[in-house]
């Protein structure tokens, strides 16, 4: 058997041999003393014999060196074929592999995570133990079924022949199926029974609740938004602020969107709640305020007037504001006179009458007058109402209006059940007045805080990754 594993190199005079690559000691069968080595000079091969053996890349020879060689090939003569010493040297190797083989077998099988072993030609390799495997193993989906957990991603087509595939967690369930009548979704909440939801046959984008203010919150739209003909519908609401007011306040509207250019808007004030509706039809705008209990009240008659600030000022003093006048009182002074107080005077509002016609007074059943009024403003504003009782001389004896003990123009309280109603302007500081500027500057805010957090978020959006969890 010839050794020639490696390379060595010799210097001349020296006795020592070192090799690269060569494994003298653990070499099976082992080289040992007195074995012959040729190291190769050039050409020649020169014979030597083996002194000691000092390691797997030192040898020791019994003469110095002949010649200086590196890195040259070389043969270790190891034992002579079919004699004993060849025997024995064979079953001393196969005896030596097979521990070897043991030893490496054991390890393989025994440790955890992966494992070096070292071969006998001094090679290293690294193998994934027994019990890594055999954990590997069980990691890994059976394609006959079961159960995968932890997360899945999948980069190809996840296909069900039996048209089915769904999730469960938590006593919940959902299902993507097909059957004779096309795709649908099946859930399941706990305690209650299945639902079916049928996939639309039209292509299009599922609507989530809260698209176009559907079954969440309003959407924000500025007046812009509102001058486009082409904005969906939807429900919207507006904060009144510079750049939403196309309504005049604040509050939420509904747009109805007829075609791309004609469209209808039914938009409720956030303060009263007044609905106004608007017509767009291209670039022609139709305004309709409708009236309600919020922007109208009755006179004293029960007919409907304009709302604003008003006073009703019953026969003995007491009275009812409505929102806009509240914080105005009245005191009856003496009889037939009335003092309002906290006003600014009347309010020249043409559907009244203008400045001069701001008191309605009570009417018989043939509409005829009751009283007379008569009213001074002074210098702080406050207003003193006087009434006097009122007769119809030319009417039928029954519609004159006669009073025991009371004159045409006599000072006379408002008849009884009866009230006048008083149009009254209120200072900048009146109750309603500062709620309004309060609501504003509160509304105004929450736009501006609004505007921010959509010009923060504006990029943040994208589109959520969908990735199986759990296969059934």
């Amino acid at each position: 058997m010839i050794y020639t594993t490696g390379t060595v190199n010799t210097v001349s005079g020296s006795a020592i041999v070192r090799g690269t690559g060569t494994k003298f000691k653990n070499n099976n069968p082992a080289i040992n003393i007195g074995m012959t080595i040729l190291i190769k000079s050039g050409t020649t091969n020169i014979p030597y014999m083996i002194k000691s053996v000092n390691s797997d890349t030192e040898l020791v020879l019994a003469q110095p060196a002949l010649a200086t060689a590196t890195n040259t090939t070389f043969s270790i003569h190891i034992t002579e074929p079919d004699n004993n010493s060849d025997a024995a040297r064979t079953m001393v190797a196969i005896n030596a592999y097979t521990q070897y083989f043991l030893d490496a077998m054991n390890t393989w099988m025994s440790e955890t995570g992966q494992t070096k072993i070292e071969m006998p030609n001094g090679e290293v390799v690294t193998l994934d133990s027994i019990k890594k495997m055999q954990g590997d193993i069980s990691n890994k989906f059976d394609k006959k079924g079961g159960e995968i957990l932890g997360y899945t991603a999948v980069n190809g087509l996840i296909q069900s022949l039996q048209g089915r595939l769904g999730g469960v967690k938590d006593g919940s369930s959902i299902n993507l199926e097909c059957d004779a009548d096309g795709p649908r979704i099946t859930s399941l909440y706990p305690n209650s029974s299945w639902g079916i939801h049928r996939l639309p046959t039209s292509s299009g984008t599922f609507m989530q609740i809260g698209d176009y203010g559907v079954g969440g919150n309003t959407i924000h739209i500025d007046s812009s938004g509102l001058n486009n003909p082409l904005t969906p519908t939807g429900t919207y609401h507006q904060g009144g602020g510079q750049n939403d007011n196309w309504f005049g306040t604040y509050g939420v509207l509904i747009n109805l969107k007829y075609n791309d250019t004609n469209s209808t808007k039914i938009f409720y004030s956030g303060d009263k709640g007044i609905p106004t509706i608007a017509s767009k039809h291209g670039e022609s705008l139709v305004w309709n305020v409708l009236w309600g209990t919020g922007n109208t009240t009755t006179d004293p008659q029960g007919f409907i007037k304009r709302a604003s600030p008003i006073i009703n000022i019953n026969s003995n003093g007491t009275f009812t504001t409505n929102d806009e006048s509240e914080g105005a009182t009245v005191t009856r002074v003496a009889q037939g006179e009335y003092l309002i107080e906290g006003v600014l005077g009347f309010n020249a509002d043409a559907g009244w009458g203008g400045v001069d016609g701001g008191i309605e007074i009570p009417l018989d059943v043939n509409k005829q007058p009751l009283i007379w009024v008569d009213s001074e403003v002074n210098e702080d504003g406050s207003i003193l109402v006087k009434t006097y009782h009122r007769t119809h001389p030319n009417a039928p004896k029954f519609a004159r209006n006669d009073i025991d003990g009371f004159n045409d123009s006599d000072p006379i309280d408002i008849p009884a059940g009866r009230f006048i109603s008083v149009r009254v302007q209120m200072p900048e500081q009146s109750i309603y007045n500062v709620r309004m500027r309060e609501m504003e500057e509160a509304q105004k805010a929450e736009e501006e805080r609004r505007q921010k957090e959509e010009e923060e978020n504006q990029d943040t959006n994208s589109a959520p990754e969908i990735v199986f969890s759990k296969s059934l």
